[in-house]
């Protein structure tokens, strides 16, 4: 079975190979043990804040919100 969040987890690898090897280390887990839940995707959504200009070219508010809707669109999946 195809997992849901399977594109939300992809861009979230593709920004954590962005971060250093000690943020990589703690981050990598979140994405990996993410099972869709509102409270680990929050708890993602936190960190990346706190990761600054690391997570992307441009505006983080741009890739804040492409990942909510990657999360959405999950949520809607059957």
């Amino acid at each position: 079975m195809e997992d849901k969040f399977e594109p939300l987890k992809k861009r979230l690898y593709e920004i954590c190979d962005r971060l250093d090897d000690e943020e990589q280390a703690y981050f990598r887990p979140l994405i990996q043990g993410f099972s869709g839940s509102t409270s680990q995707f929050q708890r993602i959504m936190r960190d990346l804040g706190k990761f600054g200009e690391k997570i992307g070219e441009g505006s983080k508010f741009e890739i804040y919100r492409q990942i909510q809707h990657l999360f959405d669109d999950g949520n809607r999946k059957k």
